[in-house]
């Protein structure tokens, strides 16, 4: 009988010590690249033109790397039961053989805990949850930090495209003019020095085309890259809006919100609280740590006693205190983190909403130009096809109109790239990106990951 309790209490004590264990299961590596699912309207049809918005939700939906990042938000929900959990009790046990006849054989056995973490516990799960929510908002701040890159992959590699249709106008234009002077060489209207330098010319318009097209390649494969796309995919990109730039007031608004709209200034935030919570555990951790047992005993006589034991530290070498200096400068540095990200940001947006001023005034002036430019353009084209104008001067206004709507492409590009690293900088929403609105301060933690 006695031989059964022992074996059901072995047994129950396995379960106890084994019931709440991982298993482990091998997980297999992949193989091959798993691209996502090209941006088709349906199976076979052709693919839809992408604008700006769309390309920013596919790369927040498929874009590998964040998908992999978003798995911090499991870990760190799983850090916060883990903080939560309270320690485990010490189990002690011995046995003594006796080796003089008339005695018979001792044990014992304890069960001890540390009651300490009463004094902690509270300070580390609020350690935890702050932590917790810096890490979901980091996230946020990291989808964010992907909508802005891949809008500005987005509008590199349109801007790549109009450029080089572009320059190959430009290409056409010197041909054409090329095919002039060798008409004229053979009638012996121009000397061979005056054609051999339209060809130089020629040569350097083809080298400046075949360099946009390597320009465009990798921008393309930037926004692939972002999308999650193999690299021989096939789609065609919408021309990004221009969008207005806030004035005076509304930038100070949006400068004076940062601390309530930015992932980043939050997390930063939630990081401080964290070391806080975890400076304040460690003040806590000063007082001696105290564990309380029970122990059962025989001795050798058959004498049987039950007891109570206490430890306690001694903390006579400054470790504890030690410590907690070195949490208190940690907090000290989170605190000083946070200042100087939203000094920088604050100045950042600033300089940059000021460039983007007078890129608009720049862009305006040049805008009022161009209904004259393409005016005269085509008033060259008519006047070279009637035999009226030479090819040299014709050249020349395709040239000159050519420059200036490069010029524009520039400028539009510089802007549109601006505006979204600025809209960033405020705190604003990227395009396409609507799912990683950040919580308001009254619950930072139920930050909406996709």
């Amino acid at each position: 009988m006695a031989c059964d309790r022992a074996r059901r209490a072995g047994a129950l004590l396995l379960v106890l010590l084994l019931g709440g264990c991982v298993s482990y299961q091998p997980r297999p590596l992949a193989q091959a690249p798993r691209w996502s699912p090209l941006p088709a309207a349906a199976p076979g049809r052709a693919l839809p033109r992408l604008d700006l918005k769309q390309a920013v939700a596919l790369a927040l939906h498929d874009n590998p790397d964040y998908r992999a990042a978003l798995l911090d938000a499991r870990i760190s929900t799983l850090q916060l039961r883990a903080a939560g959990l309270l320690p485990d009790p010490q189990l002690s046990a011995s046995a003594d053989h006796p080796g003089t006849p008339g005695y018979s054989r001792a044990w014992g056995l304890g069960l001890s805990a540390d009651v300490s973490w009463l004094l902690t516990r509270g300070a580390t799960l609020d350690a935890a949850r702050a932590q917790r929510t810096a890490t979901l908002l980091n996230l946020a701040w990291r989808g964010w930090a992907l909508a802005q890159g891949t809008a500005t992959d987005f509008i590199d590699a349109w801007s790549a495209q109009q450029r080089c249709a572009l320059l190959q106008r430009q290409v056409d234009t010197e041909r054409t003019r090329a095919a002039a002077f060798s008409r004229a060489l053979q009638r012996r209207d121009v000397t061979l020095e005056n054609a051999a330098a339209n060809l130089v010319t020629l040569a350097a318009a083809e080298s400046q085309l075949a360099s946009a097209e390597q320009a465009r390649a990798a921008a393309r494969a930037r926004l692939d890259a972002d999308l999650n796309l193999p690299p021989d995919a096939r789609y065609t990109l919408r021309a990004p809006s221009v969008l207005a730039l806030p004035d005076a007031h509304q930038l100070d608004a949006a400068l004076a919100a940062l601390p309530r709209t930015r992932p980043d200034l939050l997390a930063l935030a939630a990081a401080a609280q964290a070391r806080d919570a975890e400076f304040r555990a460690a003040v806590l951790a000063q007082f001696p740590a105290l564990s309380v047992g029970i122990t059962r005993a025989s001795d050798t006589s058959r004498v049987h006693s039950t007891g109570i034991g206490i430890s306690l530290s001694l903390p006579v070498f400054g470790g504890a205190q030690a410590r907690a200096r070195i949490a208190g400068a940690t907090r000290d540095r989170a605190v000083a983190e946070y200042q100087a990200r939203l000094d920088g940001a604050d100045r950042a947006a600033r300089a940059l909403a000021a460039q983007l001023r007078l890129l608009v005034a720049q862009r305006a002036q040049l805008v009022g130009h161009l209904p004259q430019l393409r005016e005269l353009a085509a008033n060259a084209d008519r006047a070279f096809a009637g035999g009226n104008l030479s090819g040299t001067a014709w050249a020349g206004v395709q040239q000159n109109l050519i420059a200036r709507e490069l010029e524009r492409l520039y400028l539009d590009a510089t802007l549109a790239k601006g505006q979204v690293a600025l809209a960033a900088l405020l705190g604003h929403v990227p395009p396409g990106a609507a799912a990683l609105s950040t919580a308001t301060s009254s619950n930072p933690a139920e930050v909406p990951i996709p």
